[in-house]
């Protein structure tokens, strides 16, 4: 009896022990060197592991390698990965809350400011966004902005007269809001940007501006107008398998929640750092003109960012959302509190990271 009782509490001590270790799989569609792997997402992990005592590792799968940004929320409901990178413009129907937020992405005029309202209001004041997300089983815990939206042009262009007819690649909202502006939208994948400004296809390319090196259109491009013309706020950067997260002891979710602030904080500021960058090669390298937007230009740019938000909600009424205009109006409200605080923490990422914990994750359940 008493060599039984041994080895049962032996049995019981090992078993909680293996409850206590866990590898948890990461998906996402971008390269292995890509900045919100580099900078983001890895140093993350290794502060979540380095946290839990080694108890949680990780296995990354990146470049597609477990599915496209159509394909992943699929994988991680249905737990072939257990959490990975969420892009909600394609998931409009699973994920209708989060994908209304992220189409404002025309008024998106400071990254900073509308990556943390995103997070914020999606995490925190928003019952739909989670309930989306809930019918998934999935549990978002972090999204990220893309950087400016820029017009990028293969010749002298900073007024309206300039912009009169030019040939602009842009998609969705940016599209919309290049006609209303008065140029003529192409429908060209990015991929395709390069041989279209090359033969003139494309007079523009609207997009970030690490597309000058990333897809060498700064081999073309004359003008880059400063002003930003928007950003893409919605690309979901943790999400996780409901029963995986529920699976962990509560220390290490804490683990994961601890480290959100950071890693936002982190993608947002590489996101920047590397437009800033690309910038630089492509005017000092190449000669292009990095210009502010002449008077008439911005006059018209803030006339069509106001309607955007009405906009939004029509859209979001149209699709079947009852909730559409509350939404819209909470979000706002959330990315003025915002406003104030990044005038604050300014370009201080470390102040940025502590706002985003402080403000949003600490607030979350482990």
């Amino acid at each position: 009896m008493i060599r039984f009782a041994q080895a049962s509490a032996l049995a019981l001590a090992l078993a909680a022990g293996s409850a206590q270790a866990a590898e948890i799989s990461y998906a996402h569609y971008i390269s292995s060197v890509h900045v919100v792997n580099t900078q983001g997402v890895t140093p993350y992990f290794e502060r979540v592991t380095e946290a839990t005592g080694g108890e949680v590792t990780f296995e990354t799968f990146w470049g597609g390698a477990m599915g496209g940004p159509k394909e992943l929320l699929g994988a991680i409901e249905t737990g072939v990965i257990d959490s990975g990178g969420v892009v909600d413009v394609y998931l409009k129907t699973a994920l209708p809350h989060s994908n209304l937020l992220s189409s404002l992405f025309v008024v998106a005029d400071d990254v900073k400011v509308y990556g943390a309202a995103l997070n914020e209001y999606q995490l925190l004041h928003c019952p739909g966004c989670l309930e989306d997300y809930e019918m998934n089983e999935v549990v978002p815990l972090a999204w990220y902005p893309t950087s400016p939206y820029l017009l990028m042009c293969t010749s002298d262009v900073r007024s309206l007269d300039d912009l009169a007819g030019k040939k602009v690649r842009a998609t969705s909202r940016m599209g919309v809001l290049m006609q209303n502006m008065g140029a003529t939208p192409v429908s060209i994948t990015s991929a395709e940007m390069y041989e279209a400004m090359q033969r003139g296809q494309a007079d523009c390319s609207v997009g970030a501006a690490a597309w000058l090196t990333g897809y060498n259109i700064k081999d073309f491009v004359k003008t880059i107008i400063q002003d930003p013309l928007g950003a893409y706020i919605g690309s979901g950067l943790m999400n996780m398998n409901v029963y995986t997260w529920e699976d962990l002891e509560p220390e290490q979710r804490q683990a994961f929640i601890d480290g959100l602030g950071q890693l936002v904080a982190d993608t947002t500021f590489a996101y920047l750092e590397e437009a800033d960058e690309a910038t630089r090669m492509t005017v000092e390298e190449n000669g292009a003109q990095y210009v502010a937007a002449s008077d008439d230009f911005r006059a018209r740019l803030l006339e069509l960012r106001e309607a955007e938000w009405d906009a939004a909600i029509a859209q979001g009424e149209a699709d079947g959302l009852e909730d559409a205009q509350a939404v819209v109006d909470g979000f706002r409200e959330v990315v003025e509190k915002w406003r104030g605080i990044v005038a604050e923490t300014g370009d201080d990422r470390a102040a940025y990271a502590e706002a985003l914990q402080r403000e949003i994750f600490s607030k979350l359940e482990p």
